[in-house]
């Protein structure tokens, strides 16, 4: 029994452990952080965007309350290793309900491995430090919760209020709990007729109760409305809302778990599951339709598929046997029992070093530009490529506010956003999503709403940098491999100016950006607030 117990630590570690691996920033980290630092020391939530010259006065409803306080918090304790015990706190939980649940089902450990290895497989590249963690951990625990079934339904609607106050991705539980609680009542209609009806009316009370408990957020009933508009554009600029096709790196792994999947669902064994089928095929359909919603499928899986693998492995095991040699007598549990526990001593360590770090890609954030910022004192009303407003917003507000963010529309007008994406990416058909009642597609738009006076890009993204060469009134203050940061001519190109910078003080380079440095990556002299406090 104690054998038993120590192949599932190892499990529960293994499966963790692959849910640590990814230890990259997310390029909303920096934001997600600042947020919650304001709120613990402010002791409110702003009204309106705050850090912006372009939308200062338009309300912000922020779904991600919760998360950004808990990973402040974590900051401010710790530091950067904070976020890392809130990544693998979630993990070890979230896996923890995996083995539970394929325990409780009868599941023996080779199924349970399988299904462990493909899952953190899948879902390893969306445990990054970022509020849809906790998406990810309120969608398994809400399975778990409906698997359990009797008054453990009851604690659905608390999970959704939580839920819906840290990361706007309940939605999505939302609607599968919907879709599970309707495919179990037409079960129970066509099983048991009119005497179905309490138990058909039970699930829809568990499912209005949890639609309900959505609303208990600061924003009320303006949160809904908010979310109905919100969702309803699509975001081709955002990379996780495009389709999972081939070349993505996580085509292989998805597919291979779907056709895991199937292949344990068809085969004999234990009684179809309708209700487990239809949610599955609609989570495979949507995380094919948007990568965002592989996690989904994965967790799913992650429940529903040990119980169904079990018979058909203990076929193939059968098959071998008769076909195969004797087995050699195994080892002496004395013997197995002490390298299960070095194995576990082994993966904590591993897990814990890899939580523990945090990096910033050099290749894909601005480090040495906002170093160049900092040392020279340049602040100001900056248009900031779509991925560093944040960062920037970490190093240097208030000194700098920037014209628009991650957040998007949680606190931005459409117009805001067509405007800096008609700089960023022109009007390229597929690529963006501008709306028909914004003003018309104008590259320089951005350079003249709010008065800007910085420009910092992507020169891998040519499409603004060559915007910006043909642009009257501007000057190229920086430049390597990377990154390229404008300057209006009158503030820092005029010898006049307090804030001149002459040409031999310039930085001007393709000078190649490789390697890591540790987040927050804040530019020394940065009066960012991305740290203990």
């Amino acid at each position: 029994m104690a054998t038993d117990r120590l192949l599932r630590v190892v499990l529960l570690l293994v499966g963790a452990l692959f849910l640590s691996m990814v230890s990259r920033a997310d390029p909303d980290l920096w934001g997600h952080v600042r947020y919650g630092q304001d709120v613990l020391a402010e002791g409110r939530l702003p009204a309106t965007a705050t850090y912006t010259f372009t939308a200062p006065d338009h309300p912000w409803i922020n779904h991600e309350n919760v998360a950004e306080i808990v990973f402040a918090g974590a900051m401010n304790l710790v530091g950067p290793p904070g976020l890392g015990v809130v990544r693998g706190l979630l993990a070890l939980a979230v896996m923890g309900l995996f083995l539970s649940a394929a325990h409780r089902r009868g599941a023996g450990l080779a199924a349970t491995a399988l299904t462990v290895v493909l899952v953190g497989w899948n879902l390893g590249s969306w445990w990054t430090a970022r509020p849809q963690l906790f998406t990810n951990a309120g969608f398994a625990a809400m399975i778990f919760l409906l698997d359990c079934g009797g008054w453990w339904l009851a604690l659905i609607p608390p999970l959704f209020a939580v839920w819906a106050n840290a990361h706007g991705g309940f939605v999505a539980g939302l609607l599968m709990l919907g879709l599970y609680l309707g495919c179990r009542g037409l079960e129970a209609l066509v099983r048991d007729g009119r005497a179905a009806w309490p138990r058909v009316a039970g699930l829809a009370g568990i499912g209005l109760l949890a639609a309900l408990a959505t609303l208990v957020t600061p924003y009320g009933i303006d949160y809904a409305v908010w979310l109905f508009q919100d969702l309803a554009p699509p975001r081709p600029e955002i990379s996780e809302w495009a389709r999972l096709g081939p070349h993505h790196q996580q085509f292989v792994p998805f597919v291979l778990l779907v056709a895991v999947t199937a292949a344990a669902f068809a085969a004999r064994g234990r009684p179809r599951d309708v209700t487990q089928i239809v949610c599955l095929v609609v989570a495979a359909i949507q995380a094919f339709a948007h990568l965002r919603h592989i996690p989904f499928f994965a967790i799913l899986a992650a429940f529903w598929l040990p119980p169904r693998l079990e018979p058909l492995l203990a076929r193939l095991a059968a098959r071998r046997a008769a076909a195969a040699a004797p087995a050699p007598a195994p080892r002496p549990a004395r013997l197995l029992r002490p390298a299960l526990v070095a194995a576990a001593v082994l993966l904590a360590a591993t897990m814990g070093a890899q939580l523990s770090r945090l990096r910033v890609d050099r290749a894909q954030y601005p480090v040495d530009a906002f170093a160049f910022m900092a040392e020279h004192g340049i602040t100001g009303r900056a248009v900031v490529y779509f991925d560093w407003s944040q960062y920037a917003i970490a190093a240097f507000a208030p000194r700098l506010t920037v014209a628009f963010d991650g957040r998007f529309r949680t606190c931005y007008p459409q117009d805001v956003a067509d405007a800096h994406f008609d700089l960023i990416l022109g009007d390229r058909p597929g690529r963006r999503w501008r709306s028909p009642e914004s003003s018309p597609f104008d590259p320089t738009r951005a350079l003249e709403m709010g008065a800007p006076e910085l420009v910092l890009l992507n020169r891998h993204v040519p499409h603004g940098p060559d915007v910006m060469r043909n642009a009257p009134g501007w000057v190229l203050l920086y430049q390597d491999e990377l990154a390229e940061l404008w300057g209006r001519r009158e503030r820092w190109d005029d010898p006049t100016s307090p804030d001149y910078l002459p040409p031999e003080r310039r930085a001007i380079s393709d000078r190649p950006q490789t390697g890591f440095v540790r987040f927050p990556a804040l530019p020394h002299g940065a009066e960012g607030r991305v740290g203990p406090l």
